[in-house]
């Protein structure tokens, strides 16, 4: 209960961070309709956190490393505030447009520096607070893209927004009062030495899972329509199986570290996670690409996000293991997050079209499985003790 009371109001703000994420993706017709602009230009701004931690996860390890960890929060929860509560007052589409580039930005400043967290607060929780702090900005992005319609439908663009700015006030005010202990233990200042060889195999799992998530939660309408399916059925169906995977990735983070770590089973929850991110993802691209059977996608896109993400979690854990000290940590782990969102930005980008075509599906379905392969392959030699001990049975 001590660690819970010193996490939650970071976890709230985490949940009010992917919450007002994912709002934005079911109301993009609004969006387009309220300010006049292209769907192009909509769905840049659901990309924007993903370009963020591109750009500023690093910068946010390092500042977590130099002034400790607090003031990082500090300055996301601010960031958060200033862009959720411009973006509701934003007269016209360019003040819009900065105001939730400002709010993306506090995403990267809480998040990529989470090893810090982990590592200052309760080392031997690592596994715990990294899987809860990533599995409720996934429940708050879950309960953005489930709920964003309805409160649209209720009280319109402008108020869903004012929600929104609502709950990053709350948090703001929370975090104050909350953190003023942040951390209980740190040494900060050099980062020499927060990079080994080994972590490359944790960013390519992390790049695997989150990769595979994003490409076939934005493709899914579109397989969907390829198969014959009504487009305003296709267009519901998709959001519905992004909706699941999301919460799953959240349930699944939250749920299974915490329950691996408490039976010191670690290794074991790496093998098996892997292992059922591997199948539930096989089955998704086969049947996704060629037998569109709903139940069993919707089935297959709730266990590949808890699976996966309960995966990529513990991965980001163990870059952890790799360093001594929590500031280290938390540059090890910003590093992974960028590493993570620069294969967001590039793979689906360049492997999502191949599902489009009669001619190279195939071949689109064979490189997922090859790709979640060696994802589960390399489960078997992630770190899960510090500095080579010997690792968790």
């Amino acid at each position: 209960m001590a660690i819970i009371s010193k996490l939650i109001s970071y976890w709230f703000m985490l949940f009010t961070i992917g919450f007002g994420w994912f709002i934005l993706a079911p109301l993009i017709p609004g969006i387009m309709q309220s300010y006049n602009i292209t769907l192009t230009v909509a769905i840049l701004l659901v990309s924007l956190y993903g370009y963020t931690m591109v750009i500023l996860g690093l910068l946010s390890g390092y500042l977590a490393a130099k002034f400790t960890v607090k003031n990082t929060i500090y300055i996301a929860a601010i960031l958060s505030v200033i862009g959720l509560v411009g973006r509701a007052v934003s007269p016209d589409f360019s003040l819009f447009f900065i105001f939730a580039l400002i709010a993306a930005a506090s995403y990267p400043l809480a998040l990529a520096p989470v090893g810090s967290i982990s590592e200052s607060i309760a080392k031997e929780k690592s596994h715990t607070i990294i899987g809860v702090s990533v599995g409720v900005l996934f429940l708050g992005m879950a309960v953005g893209a489930f709920a964003g319609p309805g409160i649209f439908g209720s009280i319109g663009l402008n108020g869903s927004m004012w929600i929104t700015a609502i709950l990053a006030v709350i948090a703001a005010i929370w975090i104050a009062f909350s953190i003023k202990d942040y951390p209980t233990f740190y040494k900060g200042k050099s980062l020499k030495g927060s990079f080994k060889i080994g972590m490359i195999k944790n960013w390519y799992v992390g790049l695997s899972i989150a990769s595979m998530s994003v490409m076939f939660g934005g493709i899914a309408s579109t397989m969907l329509i390829l198969n014959k399916f009504p487009l305003a059925s296709a267009m519901a169906y998709g959001g519905l199986l992004g909706g699941l995977a999301f919460l799953g990735s959240a349930l699944g983070a939250i749920i299974l570290p915490p329950i691996f770590e408490k039976y010191n089973s670690i290794k074991k929850g790496l093998i098996l996670t892997s292992i059922l991110s591997f199948i539930s993802v096989s089955i998704l691209a086969y049947y996704l690409s060629f037998n569109p059977f709903i139940a069993l996608l919707a089935t297959v896109f709730f266990l590949f996000g808890f699976f996966g993400n309960a995966y990529w979690s513990m991965a980001l854990a163990s870059t952890t293991k790799y360093v001594s000290d929590p500031a280290q940590a938390g540059f090890a782990t910003s590093m992974y997050s960028v590493l993570t969102n620069l294969g967001v930005a590039l793979i689906p980008v360049f492997l999502g079209p191949l599902f489009e075509s009669i001619s190279l599906v195939w071949f689109a379905v064979g490189i997922v499985i090859a790709i979640e392969f060696v994802a589960f392959v390399l489960s078997f030699t992630l770190r899960t003790k510090p500095n080579g001990g010997k690792a968790a049975k």
